[in-house]
Order: C-alpha cells, then structure tokens, then sequence
C-alpha cells in the first residue's frame, strides 16, 4: 500500500475509534465509515478509494474477502487465536429462494440471514463472502453453540416476502483458529471441513479434527499414487452379472472397479470420491471402457458367448466437448457390433450439465450405443430426465427395493417401484433393479413385470476369469 494510503487509513481508524468510543458507530459499519469519513475530509484519491472499498462487501455487508483474510492472519498470529473459532458456509436452497421471489429479494434474505449472524458475533468478529453463497465468519469462541444453531437453522422473517418466516440453513465446516498458523491454512482446513459436511449424513457441520486431517492425508495419498497405478494397470475389472427374471439367465453385466496396490485391495470407497473431487475419475473411466472393450473382443474372437456390458461414466466427463467422439472411438477401436456395450451415466441436477448431458446420450444412440440411467429414485429425479433423454435403461436404486417387512414404508416403496416401471414402459424404457439381495425381491420384481435385475442374490462382483466361466455356464 502507498504511504499515503497507509496515511488516510490512519487517519480514519482514529476518526473510528472516536466515533465507535462515543456510541456513535460499530466496526459492523467499518468499511462504510472509513469510506463517507474520507470522502467527508476531501482526502480521498482513486487508488485511496478502491483501497477502502476493498475492505467492505458493499451487497452483503461484512468484510470483503481479502480484508477479511488480513484480519484472520492478525488473530492466527497473535496470543489471542486460542479464543476464536472460524467457520466456512454454504446457504441451503438459495437457488429455490430465488426462483420463489426472484432475485433481488432472495438477496434480501440472504442480507436479513447474515445480520443475524453478524449481530450474534458482535463486536470482536467478523462476516466476510467468499463467492456466491459462500461466506466464512470469526468469532470468539464463548459464540461457538449460538453459531451451530444458526448453522442448523433459523427462521428469516421478512413480511413483504412471506407471511410465515423463512427457513434458512447452511452446510458448514468449523475450526479452532489455533489449529493453523497462518489464514490460508485455516482457510483451506474450513472449505474441506465445509464439503465433508454437504454430503455427510444427519448432520449438516463438521469440525476440522484429526480424524479429517488424517483423512486428508490419505486422499492426498490416493492422488499422488493414482497416475503410477493406472500406467501400472494396477486397477482390474469385475463383472456383476445381470439377471432375465424370466428364466433367470444371464443377459448382461455391469463393470466395476478394483484397486490392487501391493497384493492389498484399495476398496472403491476410498478412492472413486476422492478421484471425483480431482477430476481423475475420467482417466479411470476411459481405463475401464477400453479394458471392457479389450476384453469383449477376446471372447468374441476365442468364440466365446457374449453379452451387453454396461460401463460407468462419472458427470466430471461432462465437461468434456470431446466426449462423444472419445466413448465412440473407443469403442470402434476394437469393431465391436453395436449393442455390446453400455453407457451408465446417473442424472443431474444442474440444467447446463442436463443438457449436456442429454446431447451425449442422444449422440451415443444415434451411434447405436444403448445408454443407462443409473441410481433412479436415489437422488432428485425429474421427469424431464426421463421424457427429453432416449435412454435404454433406468436402473432403479436399490433404496426403493422393498425388504419384505411389511412396514408402512416398505408398502410405500412397492407403490414406488410398480410405478416407475409402469411409467418406463409406458415411455419404451426398460428397467433393471439393483440391490436385489433376497427370493422374495426378485419374486416382487417379476411379479410388476421389471424383468431385469442385479444384486448378491443372484452374484455378486467377480473376477474376469470367473465371469468368464460364468459365460460358459
């Protein structure tokens, strides 16, 4: 910063200081003091006035983020840290807000969300935004369980907007500010923390703890030794059969993955999400399309009986512009005859990825490729997904697969099933149920005519080699 900007800092931090002793102000209003107070003394020059409105985020109020960063290095820095929490968060359903009452007022609530916030702190922290609906607050730490409530949910009111108050909550990752030395570390820790709280079960925040950390440095693991592992084709291919309940045959199956490093296998829990996050999945997808295809004309060529095999393609290949000529070339590679192998893509929920998504699939059926909607009914599945996509297959989650309890619940996931099927047949969509695990599902299944099915009841995973015997019987 020049000198002179330091100088008319200076001077309007003690303009502060004076106005917030006498009850005047409060720091909540620091930015937008410090810039009137300039403007007031005449002082104020181009690069002094972009030097103060960096300090303050004009829409939302709080701290702009790098002022904000400043300030959290100054308290990691100092003997105070141990007395300060930080917290990362995402605001939930902002974009359902916003389609309700528009943008503008869902600013509004998002403003009235984080006063609360900012009054709930008080004077010794501080709100800033990161991006979007992102933001991260400082606070002292005696704060901590009237920020965990608000992280868990409040209630907006806003008469203009909704007779009834709002519900607003957030997705939010925590750290002790001690726990870091410097702000971007404590930074990062609060985004990691953050992302395992959007996708972790019954609970919407987490604390940064050794457990993440050691979790963290198991990821990282997994990342460094990925691209030696994959040149080392140390990731194999097994086949889960998949059943006509009509003489419960074989009829096709799907690829899945294993990670054997040094003799152990590396369960897939461990590492697909972690490749997802990097964006590595897509190098292991076109891994095992090429290795399913390889292995497909082998038996072809040894005359062995085939069948469809479908392959998993992960929504990070989306992004892709050369997506469709790679699956396609692939597949060509090898001559393969159209219908041998299948693309299982699940669905999305953002509309510039549908339609991506829905020009892929439209591209592979024209090339004869039979495309698969996969996990239907795990997620938000609309019926868009369904009536402006040709898809093959949807291949129903195995959460709606009745236990055979005869619960209420149970009873509500037959009425489920026996829709969606009915539905998909009525569209020319077949359907093939996964998590098939008993004789009475497989009974039920046949009974409202989904005559496709796969799961540990009829096979589980196996081997190629096995597979292959499995062929030939």
């Amino acid at each position: 910063m020049r000198p002179e900007d330091q100088n008319l800092a200076d001077q309007v931090r003690e303009l502060l200081l004076e106005a917030e002793a006498q009850g005047k102000t409060s720091r909540k209003e620091f930015g937008q003091i410090l810039l009137a107070a300039s403007e007031e003394l005449g002082i104020l020059n181009d690069s002094s006035r972009r030097y103060l409105l960096q300090q303050t985020d004009a829409q939302m109020g709080g701290y702009s983020f790098e002022y904000a960063m400043e300030l959290l290095q100054q308290i990691a820095s100092s003997p105070e840290a141990s007395e300060y929490d930080g917290v990362s968060f995402n605001i939930t359903g902002m974009t359902i807000i916003n389609n309700r009452f528009g943008m503008d007022n869902g600013s509004k609530v998002m403003r009235a969300y984080l006063k609360y916030l900012q009054d709930l702190i008080g004077e010794d922290g501080f709100l800033a935004r990161i991006g979007g609906d992102r933001f991260f607050a400082v606070y002292r730490r005696e704060y901590r369980e009237e920020v965990i409530s608000f992280v868990k949910g409040i209630e907006v009111k806003l008469p203009d907007l909704a007779d009834r108050g709002i519900h607003m909550s957030c997705s939010a990752g925590f750290i002790r500010i001690d726990e870091a030395p410097d702000a971007a570390s404590l930074m990062d820790a609060m985004n990691t923390a953050r992302r395992i709280a959007k996708f972790q079960q019954n609970t919407t925040w987490v604390f940064y703890n050794d457990e993440i950390r050691t979790k963290l440095a198991t990821e990282r693991r997994v990342e460094l030794m990925f691209p030696a592992a994959l040149r080392s084709e140390e990731f194999e291919i097994y086949y889960q059969p998949k059943v006509e309940l009509h003489r419960y045959h074989l009829s096709g199956a799907e690829a899945l993955c294993r990670w054997f490093h040094e003799g152990k296998m590396i369960m897939p829990g461990d590492f697909i999400p972690v490749l997802e996050r990097s964006g590595a999945i897509c190098e292991l997808d076109f891994y095992v399309l090429d290795h399913v295809c390889r292995d497909l004309r082998r038996w072809l060529d040894e005359g062995r009986k085939t069948v469809c095999v479908s392959v998993n393609l992960s929504r990070c290949n989306l992004g892709n512009p050369e997506l469709l000529d790679q699956i396609v070339g692939t597949i060509e590679k090898y001559s393969l005859p159209a219908g041998l192998v299948e693309i299982e893509v699940t669905e999305t929920a953002s509309e510039d990825s549908f339609h991506e998504l829905q020009k892929l699939i439209i591209g592979l059926r024209k090339a004869g490729i039979p495309c698969s909607l996969d996990d239907f009914g795990a997620g938000y599945s609309s019926m868009s997904t369904l009536s402006e996509i040709p898809w093959s297959f949807i291949k129903i989650d195995r959460s709606l697969v009745p236990v055979g309890d005869g619960t209420p619940e149970d009873e509500k996931r037959k009425i489920l099933i026996r829709s969606i099927v009915s539905m998909a047949g009525a569209l020319g969509i077949n359907c093939i149920t996964e998590g098939v695990e008993t004789l009475s599902q497989s009974v039920f299944l046949k009974s409202i005519d989904c005559y496709l099915a796969q799961g540990f009841f009829f096979d589980r995973p196996m081997p190629k080699e096995q597979f292959e015997g499995r062929l030939a019987g």
